[in-house]
């Protein structure tokens, strides 16, 4: 009996053995024979699945709303998106002119006139490439720079109080300046600023 009781021990035991050397998990189960709800809630997980064998979901399929939000870019809602150039403040030196920024047709400048004396003129100046556009309710020439804000001279530090606000107009694009300012500051060796920002209208 005992030695019968050996031999069964020793036999189921080297079966098991076995088994766990030969069975492929992948063997025993039929293929395609599992639901998703047999699987234990949140044990898949992305480091289970090959993300670049994902499609795209099926409602997302048209552009409109893969890559659109109502219809508008992605784009459309970022703060600040509508614009088009913020110089931030900008110096410049005596006789010098210095681009402030380029928005459709347009360039608006800093212009700084030294008009000796230690007294300098702080102009900011736009021109337009276009034959058919305005700023600031003036008409412009192509290529010919007008005046639309100045401060100075002076003796003394002088500021446009926060500047202006300007309309830009080149069909079929309209602009809003909502700041420039034309700033003195004597005794620098940049007297002259002036800061840009711009938004379409």
């Amino acid at each position: 009996m005992v030695v019968a009781i050996v031999a069964l021990v020793v036999a189921a035991s080297g079966t098991a053995l076995a088994a766990d050397k030969l069975v492929n998990g992948d063997s025993l189960i039929k293929r395609d024979s599992l639901s998703g709800n047999r699987l234990r809630t949140a044990s898949v997980t992305g480091k289970e699945i090959k993300l670049s064998s994902l499609g795209q979901v099926p409602s997302a399929k048209h552009a409109t709303n893969a890559e659109e939000l109502g219809g508008h870019p992605a784009s459309a809602f970022v703060q600040g998106a509508s614009t088009v150039v913020h110089s931030g403040l900008v110096t410049a030196a005596g006789g010098q002119t210095v681009t402030l920024g380029t928005f459709g047709p347009f360039t608006v400048s800093l212009q700084c006139n030294d008009d000796g004396g230690g007294t300098f003129d702080s102009a900011v100046m736009v021109t337009s490439s276009s034959s058919n556009s305005e700023a600031a309710g003036n008409a412009l020439t192509a290529g010919t720079a007008q005046e639309i804000d100045d401060a100075g001279p002076d003796s003394q530090f002088s500021d446009n109080a926060g500047g202006t606000l300007e309309d830009f107009v080149a069909a079929p694009g309209a602009y809003e300046a909502y700041v420039i300012d034309g700033i003195f500051m004597p005794g620098t060796t940049a007297p002259c600023a002036a800061s840009l920002l711009v938004a379409k209208s």
